[in-house]
């Protein structure tokens, strides 16, 4: 994971490996033997970035724009320092079939 991010947070570009967090897109839970160890089921995240996207609080457009939930008012994302801005570069294909089954529990 830390290879096909760059060894950097796909948001924020930080590169502090030793903080960043490989989040599975699909949770373990939810994916099969195959997917969860697939490299393009994962993104390389901060912290506050991994615990918002695991909570389905975030996800992310195809185009790689952040999705931010309803559930968290505008001035909660701004405490956080998420302006709603963000975006990822480097999406992979196989990254958006994981990223549709993400977002659909965005609440």
């Amino acid at each position: 994971m830390l290879h096909r991010w760059r060894f950097a947070c796909a948001v924020t570009g930080y590169t502090k490996h030793e903080i960043l967090i490989a989040s599975h897109i699909v949770p373990w839970r939810h994916a099969s033997n195959l997917e969860r160890l697939d490299v393009h089921n994962g993104i390389l995240l901060s912290p506050v970035y991994d615990a918002l996207f695991d909570q389905h609080l975030i996800s992310f457009e195809n185009n790689g724009k952040i999705i931010l939930s309803a559930a968290l008012r505008a001035s909660a994302y701004d405490k956080i320092g998420v302006t709603g801005r963000e975006t990822i570069k480097n999406l992979s294909v196989e990254n958006h079939a994981y990223l549709e089954r993400h977002r659909q529990g965005v609440v």
